[in-house]
């Protein structure tokens, strides 16, 4: 009997992992995906990818009075996406919602899930990216970041 039980157990552990699909993503699907919604939505992004990691160039001109600011977005399926300001640099400074140990732009509180693994970039990380000019350029008047967020003082990164 105690055979017969080991056997029945043997065999459930062979039927679940040989017959129940497993849910994969195919990484090079979803950023095929990512570029083709980026090119749909906006023509002004030289977006590249090679299956596995997305890179688009953008620019922002906030205001007629502004200088017009290029960035780049790269991005990984698993991954958080990080944007930098390319021109021009921007140095970080503990008022500007940036990251310290690169530089990248904070665009969203991560424990708020406002971004998460099925967001897409062009519903979310280019408009925020555009947004986060805009609050760049009334800091520079300013001297206040006026949009609503964390500090970054003694935090880990998130």
């Amino acid at each position: 009997m105690k055979h017969m039980v080991s056997n029945i157990k043997h065999i459930e552990i062979m039927a679940h992992n040989s017959f129940i699909p497993k849910h994969h993503f195919n990484p090079a699907l979803l950023i095929g995906l990512e570029k083709h919604l980026l090119q749909k939505h906006y023509s002004f992004l030289k977006v590249r990818s090679n299956g596995r990691k997305l890179t688009c160039v953008g620019q922002s001109k906030p205001s007629e009075f502004s200088i017009t600011y290029t960035y780049k977005v790269k991005y990984a399926i698993g991954e958080k996406p990080k944007v930098y300001s390319v021109y021009p640099a921007i140095a970080y400074h503990e008022d500007i919602h940036m990251y310290l140990h690169d530089n990248s732009l904070c665009l969203f509180y991560p424990k708020d899930f406002s971004w998460t693994s099925t967001s897409h970039l062009y519903d979310t990380i280019i408009p925020w990216t555009h947004e986060w000019f805009l609050f760049y350029e009334l800091y520079l008047i300013y001297g206040v970041w006026m949009y609503p967020s964390i500090s970054h003082k003694n935090q880990k990164q998130l």
